[in-house]
């Protein structure tokens, strides 16, 4: 079954939509990565310096994200027939694991220097990070209107919120400095931002394997699915299923549907697309039907990696 114009008009603007908001994203952030990273070395704070390094690699994951978006937008080849959307997916999973990779670097130095202080320019600190949480959320909020349905722009968009916490808990670090001249809040918030840094990743590295290792898709149940197929008039049974996504938002099916008559297979391959379409929003649906007594309905084929058993 093919996708109608519509549908690609809907992809096409959604593509264009994740380019520009990358765009922008990638510009604010590039600018007060350079505004943090230089305050941190003049005011002496491991936090804002995290801060900085945390906004270096969201600008990573925003060039990572911005390849990714022109690249999907390519339409399908005789090599890739479901065209590029996986390059969303790879580049979220490499986003994730870079978020991870630097909580290691941050970490090791917040250690040193919890227990060798070093002296802080406080006020200055909290004035900058201030300036980096507002280009955060100036990014976040570019970010969030295209995010929903694309998991590429949902990472960027959950790297920019993590790092908007740690400018957070920058400006609480420089309070507490300021106020009760502890320093030690200062890596100690770096320590926070490492634990914020963990949880988006987790989230994003989990979703990003379940779609490469063609899971089923977590909103969608395999077997609701072969029970309502198998409730449609002349179906004897359903088997062979199986259900997965190209990228978030984009879900495929196959099956075998037996019935009992050839003469009902368009009346069941009509009303099974309806049905998925209408009813689990699945657009891309391949239906092979049988009639009783065919061959492969007797096959007992391993389940697919995205079908729970």
């Amino acid at each position: 079954m093919s996708h109608g114009p519509g549908h690609e008009h809907h992809h096409a603007h959604h593509g264009h939509s994740a380019v520009r908001s990358l765009s922008w994203a990638l510009g604010i952030t590039g600018i007060f990565f350079l505004v943090e990273l230089a305050g941190g070395w003049w005011t002496g704070s491991l936090a804002l310096i995290s801060d900085a390094l945390h906004m270096g690699f969201d600008m990573t994951a925003l060039g990572l994200g911005l390849f990714a978006a022109q690249v999907g937008r390519r339409p399908p080849d005789q090599k890739r027939t479901f065209g590029y959307k996986r390059v969303e997916v790879l580049a979220a999973l490499v986003n994730g694991v870079a978020l991870l990779l630097i909580t290691g670097v941050i970490l090791r130095e917040a250690y040193g220097r919890y227990f060798l202080p070093r002296d802080i320019k406080a006020g200055e600190m909290m004035i900058i990070a201030v300036i980096g949480l507002l280009s955060n959320l100036a990014a976040g909020a570019i970010l969030f209107r295209s995010s929903r349905g694309n998991i590429n722009l949902r990472g960027a968009y959950l790297h920019v919120l993590s790092d908007a916490l740690g400018s957070v808990g920058v400006i609480v670090a420089g309070i507490v400095i300021l106020v009760f001249g502890w320093k030690q809040a200062d890596p100690l918030v770096s320590a926070f931002i490492c634990v914020g840094i963990v949880v988006t990743s987790y989230w994003l590295v989990r979703d990003s394997i379940h779609i490469l290792l063609e899971g089923t898709p977590p909103h969608l149940e395999l077997e609701e699915i072969r029970a309502a197929l198998g409730a449609l008039p002349g179906v004897r049974g359903v088997h062979d299923l199986h259900l997965w996504s190209v990228t978030k938002g984009t879900e495929s099916m196959s099956g075998h549907v037996v019935v009992e008559s050839a003469a009902h297979t368009a009346v069941t391959l009509r009303a099974g697309a309806k049905l998925l379409k209408e009813r689990f929003r699945i657009t891309h649906v391949t239906l092979q039907v049988e009639t009783s007594g065919y061959p492969e309905c007797e096959d007992e084929s391993p389940p697919h990696p995205g079908e729970r058993s």
